[in-house]
Order: C-alpha cells, then structure tokens, then sequence
C-alpha cells in the first residue's frame, strides 16, 4: 500500500489466470502486493511471460491455489463471466468472511444484485475497466491497451476500509475514478457491450469491421433503444453520445474479435443474457421497448443453441 496510509496492504486474492486477472496479478507482483491466483486444477508448471505496453518482456511465476484451499486473504477479485460469478462465490462462501472485500469486474450487468443478496454483509465493489490484455496461451501475457478503470462501493462502507481498499485498488490500473454511484459507469459501458458483441457475433466480423457503413443504422438504432432505457431508469444520455463511445472502442479494438464473437466461435456460453438480455429486462420492467435488441438477443440465443 502507499506510504501516506497507515494500514498494511491487505492479502489480494483472484479468482481465476483469465487475461485481465493476470494483468491485475501482473500489477500486483509490480506493485508488491501479496497476491494468489485461484484456481480450478493446478498446473506442475505455472510461469508466465508478460509483454507489457511499452514491450519490456517479464518472466514471472503466479502464485497459484485450489479455489478449494485458498490462502487467507483480505480482498478479493473477481474478473470471469457474468454467469460464474455467483457459482464461484458460492464455491469460495466458507472461506469468506464478513471483513473481506469482494471485487466484482466482468462484462454486463445484473450480477450485482445477485451477489447483494447471496453476501450482504460484505463490503462490496463494482468495477469496470478498459484495459486490454490478451492469452494466446496459458503462459503467455499480452498487455494490448491502457485504459480507465472504475470503482463504486455497493452500499455503506465504513471510512477505515475505505481507506485501506480503494489506494491498493487504485494504483492497479490507472487512471482510477471512484463514484458514488457507480451504475452510470457500468450502464455505459454495458452499451458499448451491447452494440459490438451481439453485431459481431451474429455478423462473424472483427470489432474494427463493425466501422462500415452497412452496419451503422444498427448501430444507431441500438444506441437509441439504450439512451431511452438509460433515461427511462434516471440516467438522463444521449444516443450520440452511446454511439461515439461505441466507435470509440471499435476503433482502438478494430482488430480484435469480441469475447462474444469468440464464444460462439467456440462453442462456449455467451453473456448474452448478463449484456443484451439485461437491456432488454430493463426495458421491459420500465415498459420502454427495445425490439432491436431484443432481436439480438433471440438471435445470439438460437446462435448458442444451435452450437
């Protein structure tokens, strides 16, 4: 932690070596933090090769533990898909103690409220970040992208672990930005979500190809469809606003495919349900329609069906 705190660096634990919890992992060895990796089945050999941004390689080993033997830990992160979140935390629930601090960092939304509801006694944060980093294997870390990262407590916290937590999580992946309310972040960046991940899927493109003209109604008809949502829920945006930050994010990803794109290619479950299906239930309890979307939705459903 930094040296203007009076509290030690709390015990950092991540649930999962996916690419951004490696990066984070990667950060906290940089940073000096007590980290471990938690994982499913343990590897013989666990090294890991990290090109940074400014293309410095690193060789470094991750501490690694069965999600069933975790190590004490006093902060926890959570960066896998909107799905697993509340199987993992219920795998880890008699290791987690009221005092822990539980990280919740993934695509899409509606996770938070399961979680509220599962461990209401714990401190509880929503993160989202735009940080990029790429596996091409198991051992191998690419750091794609810098980004901003933000953070917002879900509920009261008491000032102390305020004051422990949010520098540690701070310096992980800068620039930080802390909110009170941290759903406006989260609603923004599920609409960019929502506009590259089904499109690219469905369309089988690149993030960069969704940039052509044939694509740019539907663009603009899903950013329309989200503002009127978002504004419907008190979030008072505009679509052009929606609709540059999604151009935003297709021009610095142009060439990368979108982890739903990838999922489907794959034959993996998508997060269909936690991005557009979450616009989509929204809008349905604030009887405001969004039939394009909803479209998407049935189309990226029948897509995992048929896979």
């Amino acid at each position: 932690m930094q040296n203007n705190t009076p509290w030690p660096a709390p015990k950092v634990a991540i649930v999962g070596q996916g690419a951004i919890g490696s990066l984070i992992g990667f950060k906290c060895q940089k940073l000096g933090y007590e980290v471990q990796h938690l994982v499913r089945r343990q590897r013989q050999q666990s090294y890991c090769t990290v090109t940074d941004l400014a293309g410095k390689t690193h060789h470094l080993t991750p501490n690694t533990g069965l999600i069933t033997q975790p190590q004490q830990f006093d902060l926890l992160l959570v960066p896998v898909k909107a799905y697993q979140v509340l199987p993992v935390l219920r795998q880890l629930q008699s290791f987690i103690t009221p005092q822990q601090v539980i990280v919740l960092l993934h695509n899409g939304m509606g996770t938070t409220e399961q979680v509220k509801e599962s461990f209401p006694n714990n401190p509880l944060i929503a993160a989202t970040t735009s940080y990029g980093a790429l596996k091409p294997d198991a051992n191998t870390l690419i750091e794609t992208g810098k980004g901003h990262t933000h953070f917002g407590w879900l509920g009261q916290v008491d000032t102390a672990t305020k004051q422990a937590i949010e520098p540690v999580l701070s310096a992980l992946l800068p620039p930080s930005y802390w909110h009170q309310d941290i759903n406006l972040a989260l609603w923004k960046k599920l609409a960019i979500n929502a506009v590259i991940n089904p499109l690219s899927a469905i369309h089988n493109v690149r993030n960069g190809e969704l940039a052509d003209h044939q694509y740019q109604r539907d663009i603009s008809t899903l950013c329309d469809e989200i503002a009127k949502v978002m504004t419907a829920q008190g979030y008072s945006i505009s679509s052009a606003e929606l609709n540059k930050n999604a151009q935003q994010v297709i021009a610095a990803t142009a060439n990368n495919y979108s982890s739903m794109h990838q999922d489907l290619k794959f034959n993996r479950k998508s997060e269909i349900e936690f991005i557009t299906g979450y616009v989509c239930a929204k809008a349905n309890e604030l009887n405001c329609p969004v039939p394009f979307n909803q479209r998407l939705l049935e189309q990226v459903t029948r897509l995992e069906s048929v896979n």
